[in-house]
């Protein structure tokens, strides 16, 4: 029997000015053209923001809100967020977390993980990443 393996969709975030992104434009076209196809297809979608130091949350946003809106929290098991400098993570949680409804009322910060991982139904949603500098020190 032949295993089917499907290869993710990468995505190149492009800094335009030292490393910050905020281009909202580039962000949607990103979005409808790439991600949002790539996860109809059910294929996974690899984020890769290298060489990006910051952002505008309305950047993040415009990136990620439409997919997550769409497909819920499941679509975090087939997005990876790379290379994520420690403020472009804490938008893309930001991001996840009011993207999925709301504002969370806990303590808990959102966990940065390094796959999926089995959740509680009452446990705030994880954002996937490779990149070690990105794992929360626990």
């Amino acid at each position: 029997m032949r295993q089917i393996v499907v290869r993710p969709i990468e995505v190149k975030i492009q800094a335009r000015n030292r490393g910050f992104a905020e281009d909202k434009d580039a962000a949607k076209k990103l979005r409808t053209e790439i991600i949002m196809p790539a996860l109809r297809e059910d294929k996974p979608v690899i984020i890769n923001f290298h060489g990006v130091t910051s952002s505008t949350q309305s950047f993040v946003h415009a990136l990620l809100g439409e997919p997550l809106q769409k497909f819920g929290e499941s679509v975090l098991n087939r997005l990876e967020f790379r290379s994520c400098a420690p403020q472009v993570r804490s938008l893309v949680e930001l991001v996840v977390d009011y993207s999925l409804g709301g504002f969370s009322t806990s303590s808990t910060p959102m966990e940065v993980t390094t796959g999926p991982k089995k959740k509680k139904s009452s446990e705030t949603p994880s954002v996937r990443s490779h990149d070690k500098a990105t794992k929360q020190q626990k």
